[in-house]
Protein backbone atom coordinates (compact mmCIF):
# COMPACT_ATOMS: atom_id res chain seq x y z
CA UNK A 1 0.00 0.00 0.00
CA UNK A 2 2.93 2.79 0.74
CA UNK A 3 4.14 1.90 -2.66
CA UNK A 4 1.05 3.24 -4.30
CA UNK A 5 1.28 6.93 -3.62
CA UNK A 6 5.26 6.58 -5.29
CA UNK A 7 4.07 4.62 -8.48
CA UNK A 8 1.51 7.46 -9.17
CA UNK A 9 4.08 10.05 -8.34
CA UNK A 10 6.61 8.51 -10.78
CA UNK A 11 3.49 8.42 -13.56
CA UNK A 12 2.35 11.77 -13.20
CA UNK A 13 5.98 13.63 -13.10
CA UNK A 14 7.32 14.93 -16.13
CA UNK A 15 10.54 13.33 -17.16
CA UNK A 16 13.41 15.90 -16.12
CA UNK A 17 15.60 14.63 -18.91
CA UNK A 18 13.46 16.24 -22.07
CA UNK A 19 14.02 19.71 -20.13
CA UNK A 20 17.50 19.77 -21.85
CA UNK A 21 18.81 23.15 -23.32
CA UNK A 22 16.61 24.65 -26.06
CA UNK A 23 18.95 24.28 -29.23
CA UNK A 24 22.55 22.23 -29.17
CA UNK A 25 24.84 22.89 -31.74
CA UNK A 26 25.97 19.61 -33.98
CA UNK A 27 28.69 18.04 -32.78
CA UNK A 28 31.63 18.10 -34.25
CA UNK A 29 32.26 15.11 -36.08
CA UNK A 30 35.86 13.34 -36.25
CA UNK A 31 37.21 12.39 -39.33
CA UNK A 32 39.73 9.59 -40.09
CA UNK A 33 40.37 9.43 -44.00
CA UNK A 34 41.69 13.18 -43.95
CA UNK A 35 44.56 13.87 -42.30
CA UNK A 36 47.16 16.45 -44.10
CA UNK A 37 44.95 19.91 -44.93
CA UNK A 38 45.57 23.47 -46.10
CA UNK A 39 43.07 25.67 -44.77
CA UNK A 40 42.70 29.14 -46.18
CA UNK A 41 41.37 31.45 -44.09
CA UNK A 42 39.17 35.21 -44.92
CA UNK A 43 42.37 37.04 -43.35
CA UNK A 44 44.55 35.12 -46.02
CA UNK A 45 46.65 33.21 -43.58
CA UNK A 46 47.44 29.98 -45.06
CA UNK A 47 47.19 27.15 -42.17
CA UNK A 48 48.90 23.61 -42.70
CA UNK A 49 47.69 20.72 -40.07
CA UNK A 50 45.49 17.86 -39.76
CA UNK A 51 41.82 18.17 -39.59
CA UNK A 52 40.57 16.86 -36.27
CA UNK A 53 36.77 17.56 -36.98
CA UNK A 54 34.24 19.58 -38.70
CA UNK A 55 31.04 19.91 -38.09
CA UNK A 56 28.76 22.61 -40.10
CA UNK A 57 29.39 25.52 -38.06
CA UNK A 58 33.28 25.01 -37.16
CA UNK A 59 36.31 23.00 -37.70
CA UNK A 60 39.19 21.58 -34.92
CA UNK A 61 42.91 22.05 -36.87
CA UNK A 62 45.76 20.53 -35.52
CA UNK A 63 49.20 22.41 -36.11
CA UNK A 64 52.74 21.83 -35.11
CA UNK A 65 52.23 23.66 -31.77
CA UNK A 66 48.64 24.00 -31.04
CA UNK A 67 45.14 22.80 -31.75
CA UNK A 68 42.58 25.73 -33.03
CA UNK A 69 38.99 26.06 -33.61
CA UNK A 70 37.81 27.92 -36.23
CA UNK A 71 33.94 28.94 -37.28
CA UNK A 72 33.13 28.14 -41.06
CA UNK A 73 32.57 32.09 -41.71
CA UNK A 74 35.96 32.46 -40.60
CA UNK A 75 37.48 30.39 -43.48
CA UNK A 76 37.42 30.67 -47.53
CA UNK A 77 39.14 26.91 -48.22
CA UNK A 78 39.81 23.55 -47.09
CA UNK A 79 41.51 21.20 -49.01
CA UNK A 80 43.89 18.08 -49.11
CA UNK A 81 47.50 18.80 -49.23
CA UNK A 82 49.36 17.63 -51.98
CA UNK A 83 51.14 14.33 -51.74
CA UNK A 84 55.00 14.14 -52.97
CA UNK A 85 55.92 13.01 -55.87
CA UNK A 86 58.35 10.52 -55.16
CA UNK A 87 55.97 8.42 -54.48
CA UNK A 88 54.58 7.77 -57.91
CA UNK A 89 58.40 7.25 -59.14
CA UNK A 90 58.47 4.49 -56.54
CA UNK A 91 55.23 3.19 -58.06
CA UNK A 92 56.37 3.29 -61.24
CA UNK A 93 59.65 2.21 -60.92
CA UNK A 94 57.94 -1.31 -58.73
CA UNK A 95 56.11 -1.65 -62.25
CA UNK A 96 59.29 -1.42 -63.73
CA UNK A 97 61.02 -4.33 -61.74
CA UNK A 98 58.34 -6.90 -63.16
CA UNK A 99 60.52 -8.10 -66.37
CA UNK A 100 62.88 -9.14 -63.25
CA UNK A 101 60.71 -11.95 -62.55
CA UNK A 102 60.75 -13.31 -66.13
CA UNK A 103 64.27 -13.45 -66.32
CA UNK A 104 65.07 -10.46 -68.70
CA UNK A 105 68.64 -9.56 -68.58
CA UNK A 106 69.72 -6.75 -65.95
CA UNK A 107 70.14 -3.75 -69.17
CA UNK A 108 66.18 -4.51 -69.81
CA UNK A 109 65.23 -4.20 -66.14
CA UNK A 110 67.17 -1.01 -65.62
CA UNK A 111 65.72 0.52 -68.31
CA UNK A 112 62.28 -0.61 -67.77
CA UNK A 113 62.53 0.19 -64.05
CA UNK A 114 63.52 3.88 -64.78
CA UNK A 115 61.10 4.72 -68.03
CA UNK A 116 58.31 3.33 -65.64
CA UNK A 117 59.41 5.62 -62.61
CA UNK A 118 60.00 8.72 -64.66
CA UNK A 119 56.34 7.62 -66.30
CA UNK A 120 54.84 7.08 -62.26
CA UNK A 121 56.79 10.43 -61.32
CA UNK A 122 55.02 12.66 -64.34
CA UNK A 123 51.65 10.97 -63.53
CA UNK A 124 52.32 12.41 -59.94
CA UNK A 125 53.15 15.39 -60.87
CA UNK A 126 50.03 16.31 -63.13
CA UNK A 127 47.49 14.79 -60.64
CA UNK A 128 48.49 16.32 -57.31
CA UNK A 129 45.38 14.86 -55.34
CA UNK A 130 44.47 18.53 -53.70
CA UNK A 131 41.25 17.74 -53.65
CA UNK A 132 38.79 20.40 -52.07
CA UNK A 133 36.95 19.89 -48.63
CA UNK A 134 34.86 22.83 -48.12
CA UNK A 135 34.91 25.79 -50.08
CA UNK A 136 33.21 28.87 -48.85
CA UNK A 137 29.75 30.35 -50.25
CA UNK A 138 30.92 33.65 -49.83
CA UNK A 139 34.18 32.72 -51.98
CA UNK A 140 34.29 34.95 -55.06
CA UNK A 141 35.95 32.65 -58.22
CA UNK A 142 38.48 34.38 -60.60
CA UNK A 143 37.85 33.86 -64.43
CA UNK A 144 38.55 34.55 -67.39
CA UNK A 145 36.72 34.54 -71.04
CA UNK A 146 36.82 35.84 -74.56
CA UNK A 147 34.48 35.54 -77.53
CA UNK A 148 35.25 35.85 -80.94
CA UNK A 149 32.83 36.67 -83.56
CA UNK A 150 33.28 37.07 -87.18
Amino acid sequence: MRMLPIIVLLAVAPPAWAQGPAETPPPCVPLSHVDKVVVTTADGRILRGSLLCLSPDELMLAEKTSVDRFRLDEVWKIRKAADPVWDGALKGAAVGLLPLVFGCPAECVLRSTAAYGLLGLAIDAIDTNRDTIYGSPNLQHASAGFRLRF
